[in-house]
Order: structure tokens, then C-alpha cells, then sequence
């Protein structure tokens, strides 16, 4: 038996990239996985195939957010893992001085303030599993720099705020863990290579062969095997390819 078998797993930004491998996998070892996403159509596709339930999301929005675990509590009554892997990057390579400032609020607002809130609203629901895990997606970014001045800003956020959680709601026997990617294979960071081939005048793909990238898959092992009463012993943020 899987120790993922009859586990509850909520994956927020399932609907492609890591969060859609994750799902899968989950899925695979013998979770009930719940996708969430603002992708309606691709979610619905993950959710179909993993025999789950699509529920659509604006992590950026509180209402949105409540009302999601609203729906979790409502068909399953309880939650045993988050993982909040949904993210953006916008403004790669543009000098601070022309930053606007409404994109960087807007980065901040998805990958910062929707881990907050997917989190605040997750606690009370593991709390009442007597054992839950939340896992926060961050990235290497956040400690080796970023092609975007708010990409690179938020994941240091992330990071803090997985650091923070981990210490409050230890005593609830709720285990955080903050993963950092970091070269991984999905379309926001494809498209950040096509941004830099076209600054440059560069082939794209050998910029995407050079770039010595991972797959999706390879961090959904490790998202997985955390959400898993495997991992109980693990603490703090850990690295991935």
C-alpha cells in the first residue's frame, strides 16, 4: 500500500508544469487529488484523468480562495496535504528603473499573497486531520538571483513564509516544507528562454539545450513523497535539480 493511499490532496496550479506532474503522481500512489487552478480547461482535463475534482481558483483573491476550501470541506470533509505550487514570472530582464510597479504588486499578489492565503485557509482543515503537510513551491531564485526583479522578490517571500509556518503550527502536527526548484522544464520558464533568445538575437533552441534543464516530473517525485507520512521526519526548505 502506497503511503499516499487514502490521503486527501489539495494541489494548488495543477493544471500544468510541476503542479499538473504532482497531481498526477499523487494520484498514481492511491491520493484523492482535488486540482485547483485558474486554467477552467486544462484543470478539468488533470482532474478528469486523475479521477479527482477541478475547482476553479484565483489564488490572489481571499473570496476566491475561501470559497475553494469551502468546497473541500463540502465533499471530503477534511484536507491531509497542501501543495500550493502555483506561481508566475513577469518582467524578466527589464531594468529596475522601468519596472512598473503594478507588475511587480501583481507578482507578489499571486506567489506571496496566494500562499498566504491558500495556507491561511488550509490550517483549520489539517489542523482537524490531526496530521497535515503544507508544501510551499518557491524556487532557487529566491537565493541565486532572478531574471525578474519580482519573480526573484516574491520566492524569498515564500520562503519566509513557509519558515514562518513551520514554527507556529508545529504544535498543530502540521509539517511545512518549502521546495526550491530549479531549472525545470515548464512554459513560464520556456517562455522566459524565448524572451532572452529574442534580447539577444539568440537561437532558441539552443539556448533551451544549453540551459540543462529538468523535468516536471522529477520535482513531482519529490512533491509527492513529501505530501507522504514518508517524509514526517523531514524539516525545512529543501533543493531539487
Amino acid at each position: 500500500m502506497s503511503a499516499l493511499t487514502g490521503k486527501i490532496v489539495l494541489v494548488v496550479g495543477g493544471a500544468q508544469g510541476i503542479g499538473r506532474a504532482t497531481a498526477e503522481l499523487c494520484a498514481e500512489r492511491g491520493a484523492q487529488v482535488i486540482i485547483a487552478d485558474m486554467n477552467e480547461a486544462q484543470g478539468a482535463q488533470v482532474a478528469a484523468a486523475t479521477g479527482g475534482m477541478f475547482c476553479a481558483v484565483n489564488v490572489a483573491d481571499e473570496d476566491s480562495v475561501r470559497g475553494l476550501f469551502a468546497q473541500v470541506r463540502e465533499r471530503y470533509g477534511k484536507l491531509d496535504a497542501l501543495l500550493q505550487t502555483a506561481g508566475v514570472l513577469r518582467g524578466p530582464y527589464i531594468p529596475i528603473e522601468e519596472f512598473d510597479v503594478a507588475m511587480f504588486r501583481s507578482v507578489l499578489d499571486i506567489n506571496v499573497l496566494g500562499s498566504f492565503l491558500c495556507s491561511k485557509y488550509a490550517v483549520p482543515l489539517l489542523r482537524e486531520s490531526g496530521r497535515g503537510v503544507i508544501i510551499l513551491v518557491s524556487s532557487i531564485a529566491s537565493v541565486a538571483g532572478s531574471s525578474s526583479y519580482a519573480y526573484g522578490t516574491s520566492k524569498g517571500g515564500v520562503d519566509a513564509l513557509g519558515v514562518t509556518l513551520a514554527a507556529k503550527h508545529e504544535v498543530d502536527h502540521i509539517r511545512v516544507n518549502v521546495v526550491r526548484p530549479g531549472n525545470i522544464s515548464t512554459a513560464m520558464k520556456l517562455s522566459v528562454i524565448a524572451e532572452d533568445a529574442q534580447r539577444r538575437g539568440a537561437d532558441y533552441d539552443r539556448l533551451v539545450a544549453g540551459s540543462g534543464l529538468g523535468e516536471p516530473q522529477g520535482v513531482a517525485q519529490v512533491l509527492a513523497w513529501l505530501a507522504s507520512d514518508d517524509a514526517d521526519y523531514v524539516r525545512g526548505v529543501l533543493h531539487t535539480r
